[in-house]
């Protein structure tokens, strides 16, 4: 129970509580339209490469308007970005389901759906993720993050469940299940209503431009979250490319339906739902780096068998083994980056998290053109030896950092600030005035008392 309570504190918080089922059900209705955008392009056109230029049209608009979505999430109430935004892919979902539905969809409307989709994100993305910033106590931030990739993690297991029951099970065609997924949104809406309107941390007023550059110049300035940041960008640009290449694979080397990438899905948010119940826990204390590393070697090693896999049913079984590297990686990786980020930068440093995403996208029909030359399995084998590369230069980054003080005013120094209980005293303690164990305990205390100011707090790992 005691190891619940900690893995779950944040639910605790009730506003967070509602904010935390408010996200996690929009980002099914997302995760569903994203794992199906590449299913659809590849049923009208047999190329992997139009799988990947199908799912750019995010990458596009995440990767110019993030930065600003980070700025305006900064300066303004999270609240009423968060309810444009999610008003906003409501249109965008229902459109695009009946498109799908009604046989008039193309893959330049299907870009341009995917366009629409990743702008409102990029612009409505980093309020609601560093809105979790302000809804809960600062010693409670890396565990909300942590629940706030595992909301991400359940949504991954939804969308595509809900998805592949109604595909196989019911024959319900992509167009339906976009429609039918728009429906969350009646819950998503009425839930983010209810929630306060938080003030940024920081009020004053300056030009947006100032403003992004002061957010990408603390990113850079800071060695932690400098090598954060670059292994992030490697991470879920090599993580989801198999999002563009399962299509293909299942269809050319296993005779299976294109369809069928919702099973894939759906067993990477159940492997990852089942990581991110223990490493919410853990994200907070020393495990966390070693923790970063060894998950990042665990999506490696699960790409590759996947890669390998000879038949269709192992690759349903290793397929939890790539999931779960995957999402554990993602989960830690963006804990520590905003433990180690001060309030005022929570928008700006979150909306260069989420470019990372846009990158993924722009960089999908890469892995399609790859796929088309050498193969699907052999380009899913190259992603793997590029994950274990940039995971060894992740080590190295760790080692040069890992004694460097932690900024003063982030999540990060709060934990490692605060003192332990003394619990309660002693029933039948002596006089303070002549007890030398009392003395022993209290002088070292009250000597690093005026030392405090002055002394760089370890910190790292």
């Amino acid at each position: 129970m005691d190891r619940l309570s900690v893995t779950f504190a944040a639910l605790a918080v009730p506003n967070f509580r509602r904010q935390w089922i408010a996200s996690t059900l929009a980002t099914t209705a997302f995760m569903t339209t994203f794992v199906l955008v590449p299913i659809v392009a590849y049923q009208l056109t047999g190329s992997y490469a139009a799988s990947g230029f199908a799912a750019m049209g995010n990458g596009v608009g995440m990767l110019f308007l993030t930065p600003l979505g980070g700025v305006v999430a900064d300066r303004f109430p999270k609240k009423p970005i968060v309810l444009i935004g999610q008003y906003s892919t409501l249109f965008v979902i229902a459109g695009t389901g009946v498109l799908i539905a009604t046989d008039l969809i193309t893959i330049p409307l299907l870009f341009t759906s995917t366009l629409l989709s990743g702008a409102t994100f990029a612009l409505t993305g980093p309020a609601r993720q560093s809105w979790v910033a302000e809804l809960v106590p600062g010693r409670l931030v890396p565990n909300a993050v942590a629940l706030q990739q595992m909301g991400i993690n359940i949504a991954q297991v939804l969308g595509p469940t809900l998805a592949s029951v109604a595909v196989v099970a019911f024959n319900v065609n992509a167009g339906g299940v976009y429609l039918g997924i728009s429906l969350v949104f009646l819950i998503v809406v009425p839930l983010n209503h209810l929630l306060p309107r938080t003030m940024p941390k920081v009020v004053e007023r300056r030009s947006p431009r100032r403003e992004l550059a002061d957010g990408f110049h603390y990113l850079r300035r800071n060695p932690r979250l400098r090598i954060l940041w670059i292994f992030w960008l490697v991470i879920v640009i090599c993580g989801f490319a198999i999002q563009t290449l399962m299509p293909g694979i299942l269809d050319q080397e296993f005779s299976r339906s294109s369809d069928e990438a919702v099973l894939i899905n759906a067993i990477f948010g159940i492997s990852a739902l089942a990581i991110n119940l223990p490493l919410a826990g853990l994200v907070g204390g020393r495990l966390a780096w070693p923790l970063l590393l060894g998950t990042a070697i665990l999506m490696a090693v699960g790409l590759w068998m996947v890669a390998w896999a000879p038949t269709y049913g192992l690759v349903l079984i290793l397929s939890a083994v790539a999931g779960a590297g995957r999402s554990g990686v993602m989960l830690v990786n963006q804990a520590i980056m905003m433990s180690n980020t001060k309030p005022e930068y929570f928008g700006r440093v979150m909306a260069y998290v989420l470019v990372a995403f846009g990158l993924q996208s722009i960089t999908a029909p890469g892995w399609g053109i790859i796929a088309d030359i050498i193969g699907g399995r052999e380009t899913l084998l190259l992603v793997g030896v590029i994950v274990v590369g940039a995971t060894a230069l992740m080590f190295l980054g760790w080692i040069s950092t890992r004694r460097l003080p932690l900024e003063v005013g982030t999540a990060a120094a709060t934990v490692a600030n605060a003192e332990p209980d003394p619990g309660p005293a002693p029933r039948t303690a002596p006089s303070p005035a002549y007890s030398p164990l009392f003395a022993a305990r209290v002088a070292p205390i009250v000597l690093m008392e005026g030392q405090k100011p002055r002394l760089a707090i370890p910190g790292g790992d």
